[in-house]
């Protein structure tokens, strides 16, 4: 059962005050989103760019709320004398209380998980693990933003025993907030690398908005887990945690004991369980670490955690594989991009253990969030490709052609296209059997469309 409140909790907890209608002992669960709000629930008048929930209180008392919570005003479009109004200084404010307050009571073990890449997947395999052993509630919201972390939180059910979830952020003290919010038992930094240099402004910066999620840590009983020795990261992290329990992943930590086209069967120094991942690549392998560390900080032992993590499945854009409409293998990893996360991608794509296809084309859309070193970075990325043996490299946008021209040395095939619609024309009567795609790049309605364009209902 998620959290449920009375109009007296609501007051209590808020600080609001009774603005319209009366007080009644129903108990309901919390709605911001006027489209979903069903009968017995209340509804919180958020702002937003699209609307102001304040525009709906009428419809919410049509569709059976038990109130509204409101800002505070001297008047209201809409009052009625049967429907509770509880008004508070800010709604958006109201949200977090009623969050906190459902995080200490239910008072779960809390994984957060934050990071320049790897975020959702680690989130993921969290999951997946601790269910193992666990009542586990995560959050599933393509934004991890603070409102969307709120209705997580506001979501969770009483039995909750274990709460995942993944910060991002745009700007510095966002995830400090956040962490204050949460206070996570286990914080884990799956990275730190170029995305949201364009916000942020240097890898320093970066690494200390990470490292914000270490502040809500206990230092006697909290864990924080490195998925890199990034220099910046480890010395950020030893001045926010200083005194705390930290574990940094390295790549000795690790062996790969086996790769096929359906996995990957590693070790991990000091234990002598096999674990496997339904993914390829050194960033998934960094991810499972991570998982890993954060589950045996919950108490689980290395057999239940193995066959946890062998539950995994690569959701849509984080590496997954289609067939496309001619029988090609196509890897989608375009949820998301960073410049260390398409080398990891490639790199593991053009593994014949793991990609045993003949012939290869690397599709590349724009890397976002680079600022005004955007075409540098496309640039050194195509330098790096072209060291790189495949046939063919496809760039789409204008940024991504950046990629392309950094790429010229290479001895592979090389095309720039404006939109996904060339791709797909190039790409016809090319594939077959014996070929696999790569579409990497941040999110975007090309590659989105591309990928559609391509695959057929079939996982490989």
């Amino acid at each position: 059962m998620t959290a449920k409140f009375t109009a007296e909790d609501l007051l209590k907890i808020t600080g609001g005050r009774i603005a319209a209608g009366s007080v009644s002992e129903d108990r309901g669960s919390i709605c911001t989103e006027i489209d979903d709000l069903q009968a017995g629930q209340w509804f919180i008048a958020l702002p937003s760019r699209r609307a102001d929930g304040h525009d709906s209180l009428a419809e919410a008392a049509a569709r059976g709320a038990l109130g509204s919570v409101v800002v505070d005003r001297e008047r209201y479009a809409f009052a009625s004398p049967e429907a509770t109004l509880i008004a508070v200084p800010s709604t958006l404010q109201a949200l977090y209380q009623l969050a906190s307050f459902t995080r200490l009571k239910v008072d779960p073990k809390v994984i957060a998980v934050t990071g320049s890449s790897g975020k959702s997947t680690t989130r993921d395999m969290c999951k997946d693990i601790a269910s193992k052993k666990f009542m586990v509630h995560w959050s599933q919201a393509n934004r991890p933003d603070a409102k969307n972390l709120a209705l997580t939180i506001l979501s969770m059910p009483d039995d909750c025993e274990v709460l995942v979830v993944e910060l991002s952020q745009k700007g510095r003290g966002q995830i400090s907030w956040l962490s204050s919010l949460l206070k996570p038992d286990i914080g884990a930094i799956t990275n730190i690398g170029l995305a949201h240099l364009e916000s942020l402004g240097s890898i320093e910066n970066i690494a200390a908005a990470k490292c914000e999620l270490l502040e809500g840590l206990s230092i006697g009983e909290g864990l924080a887990v490195l998925g890199s020795t990034d220099q910046h990261l480890i010395s950020r992290a030893s001045i926010v945690f200083a005194g705390g329990r930290c574990m940094t992943y390295y790549d000795s930590h690790i062996d790969e004991v086996a790769v096929t086209p359906e996995n990957t069967l590693f070790s991990i120094a000091g234990s002598d369980t096999l674990f496997q991942i339904n993914s390829h690549g050194s960033a998934y392998l960094r991810d499972a670490w991570c998982a890993i560390m954060c589950s045996r900080h919950l108490g689980m032992s290395d057999h239940d955690i193995a066959e946890g993590l062998r539950r995994y499945v690569p959701p849509r854009g984080r590496g997954n594989r289609l067939v496309t409409t001619s029988g090609a293998m196509l890897v989608d990893e375009s949820h998301s991009a960073t410049p260390d996360s398409v080398r990891a991608a490639v790199t593991a794509f053009l593994d014949r253990r793991a990609v045993p296809a003949k012939k290869k084309y690397i599709v590349l859309g724009e890397i976002t969030e680079l600022g005004e070193t955007s075409e540098s970075i496309h640039s050194k990325l195509g330098r790096w490709l072209s060291e790189e043996f495949f046939d063919c490299l496809i760039t789409i946008g204008d940024c991504a052609a950046h990629i392309s021209r950094g790429a010229q040395t290479g001895k592979f095939e090389r095309l720039s296209c404006a939109g996904f619609e060339e791709v797909v024309h190039y790409l016809s009567g090319r594939l077959d059997e014996e070929t696999a795609v790569l579409v990497d790049g941040s999110d975007s309605p090309e590659l989105r469309c591309l990928v559609n364009a391509l695959s057929r209902d079939k996982a490989a």
